[in-house]
């Protein structure tokens, strides 16, 4: 048992990723939170699950998923605090729009594109 002192959150996003183009999009948790998640795509996508740690050297991430395909689903807890989530890449020539579900006890979502600031979003 993982007792929280904050309600869980949910949240689904639409996400459009042109031809070659990867993106992150992760979400703050403490560590011991958990987060329930299932997302499927209009095509096959590249994706890694992965966390940085709270204070860790630049680039340094922990891999946990990485496969090929249109979806996922799945239960997620925190090892320690940072930030979770996925880097998708779509290698085909066609957009791909992914649907991304979850419920948990994240506080922000971070969401990653090439040449752009970091989106961060307080949720609620």
């Amino acid at each position: 048992i993982s007792l929280q002192t904050t309600p869980f959150k949910q949240q689904t996003v639409q996400i459009a990723l042109a031809p070659k183009e990867g993106m992150e999009y992760k979400y703050r948790l403490e560590k011991g939170a958990g987060m329930l998640y299932s997302w499927a795509a209009t095509g096959e996508l590249h994706w890694e699950l992965h966390s940085q740690p709270d204070g860790a050297a630049q680039g340094y991430a922990e891999w946990f998923d990485t496969n090929q395909g249109k979806g996922s689903n799945g239960a997620y807890n925190a090892t320690f605090t940072g930030i979770h989530g996925w880097w998708w890449e779509n290698k085909s020539v066609q957009e791909v729009r992914l649907t991304l579900t979850t419920a948990g006890f994240y506080t922000e979502s971070h969401e990653f594109r090439a040449k752009q600031p970091v989106k961060i979003t307080p949720l609620k």
